[in-house]
């Protein structure tokens, strides 16, 4: 059994793997090649993982990965669309890495279906739709207990650690934005997200009166 090296791993695949706390199961949604999977068993942040893919060729890809490297026994590979057939129980972990809107249906899905544990957790990447997720989180009853930046080819990554407690809330526009956390924390690459994002929000509030109020605010969240 072989252990992947750090260095195997993208900027943004290991800042997500670091968020993750040690568990009996990691769901690695949307696996595609099965790299963080195989990091999680490896590093044994985990004792197995299930992973989903809704395409056969990725799926295909993870379930060779995984046997490769020796974890054929501990992982379950799915083909089906995000947690669709996965009985989701205390000790998950679930990582979705992709579009903001996706992740929302995704959890949407599995909150009408056969319902989520409270206290699961969920470490969630989108690549946009920010806002929308966030606030879906919120209305959702998903506490949103950390957020790390991570940049990877010049594109700046929002990962968020979540928890299902089934409690709504609410969050004013700058955190939905921005992210409650990433405002609250200044995590590392705090400054340098902050000049990213005033150059797109000022963007926006060319056609977005919620983005045009931030800006007028904006040194207010420095």
């Amino acid at each position: 059994m072989s252990e992947m090296s750090q260095e195997s791993l993208s900027e943004r695949l290991m800042t997500i793997c670091s968020m993750i706390d040690p568990c009996d199961t990691v769901v690695d949604v949307g696996s595609d090649h099965g790299k963080l999977s195989s990091y999680c068993l490896a590093h044994h942040i985990c004792s197995r993982v299930v992973a989903t893919d809704i395409h056969e060729q990725p799926a295909e890809r993870t379930r060779i990965h995984l046997a490769e490297q020796g974890f054929e026994d501990v992982s379950t590979v799915c083909c089906t669309d995000g947690l669709q057939g996965v009985k989701l129980v205390t000790g998950m972990t679930i990582v979705i890495a992709g579009m903001g809107l996706e992740i929302r249906k995704i959890l949407s899905n599995a909150l009408s279906g056969e319902g989520m544990p409270i206290g699961m957790r969920l470490i969630l990447q989108p690549q946009r739709s920010h806002y929308e997720l966030r606030a879906f989180l919120s209305e959702s009853g998903f506490t949103i207990d950390e957020e790390s930046i991570a940049i990877e080819k010049g594109h700046y990554y929002t990962i968020m650690k979540v928890t299902y407690f089934a409690k709504k809330y609410e969050l004013n526009d700058e955190q939905l934005f921005l992210g409650p956390c990433i405002l609250r924390d200044r995590p590392p690459l705090f400054e340098t997200f902050m000049e990213h994002e005033r150059k797109v929000m000022q963007k926006k509030a060319l056609g977005d009166p919620r983005c045009a109020r931030i800006v007028e605010r904006w040194e207010t969240l420095l």
